[in-house]
């Protein structure tokens, strides 16, 4: 069998992915909560803006988890 050579740089065809930075995750926490607990109505605000906030603490997620500079 031949064997393959190992390169250290990422492949084309695959999707390089890094952890969040640190503020990323605070403001997504910040606003999966809020979105948390306005779905759960043990906060007082309107369910479009509860729901909004749950897609944009999973965006910013994944955005942080895709892009370097996010």
């Amino acid at each position: 069998m031949a064997r393959r050579s190992s390169s250290r740089r990422p492949s084309r065809r695959t999707l390089e992915t890094r952890a969040p930075r640190k503020a990323t995750l605070v403001i997504a926490t910040a606003l999966y909560l809020v979105g948390l607990l306005g779905v759960l109505d043990l906060l007082p605000i309107p369910d479009p803006f509860a729901t909004a906030g749950l897609a944009l603490a999973g965006g910013l997620l994944i955005l942080g988890a895709l892009l370097r500079g996010l």
